[in-house]
């Protein structure tokens, strides 16, 4: 082969050398104003925070319910989306019924965990539940 690879880059290094702010320069598209940055922010209850038994009932949580429990448009479009839970639940919430639905589910609504968790399990869960079951964001503090 009389062809070097080297000089293969010879086209792209002059057109660096000599037009050196042609990609640089372009300038980027006009940004306009976000409507939303100036509206007032709803201010969010604060987060309790947790302690071990609540901290295993939010992974238990984020493991096994995010499909149906944390809202997106695409899953109203596909009629998978269950209610927010977030906020629903206070310290004085059923526990009993708490368990009953989480370990029977709801017919052709939610499905029965009694199989996948533990008792145990489900006493975490619904000690997280009763907090408000707000998810912290990845990597967030307590």
């Amino acid at each position: 082969m009389g062809f070097s690879l080297k000089f293969a880059y010879l086209p792209i290094l002059a057109g660096v050398i000599l037009f050196p702010g042609a990609l640089a320069g372009q300038e980027p598209a006009p940004r306009t104003p976000d409507p939303s940055a100036s509206a007032p922010r709803k201010s969010n209850p604060p987060r309790p925070a947790l302690n071990e038994q609540q901290r295993r009932g939010e992974a238990l949580f984020v493991q096994n319910c995010p499909l149906c429990h944390v809202p997106s448009n695409q899953k109203k479009r596909l009629g998978i989306q269950g209610p927010v839970l977030q906020g629903v639940f206070g310290e004085d919430a059923d526990e009993d019924a708490l368990r009953q639905y989480i370990q029977q589910g709801v017919p052709d609504k939610m499905p029965g965990f009694r199989y996948a968790l533990e008792p145990k399990q489900v006493d975490d869960l619904i000690a997280w539940l009763k907090t408000g079951a707000y998810l912290r964001a990845p990597g967030g503090g307590n």
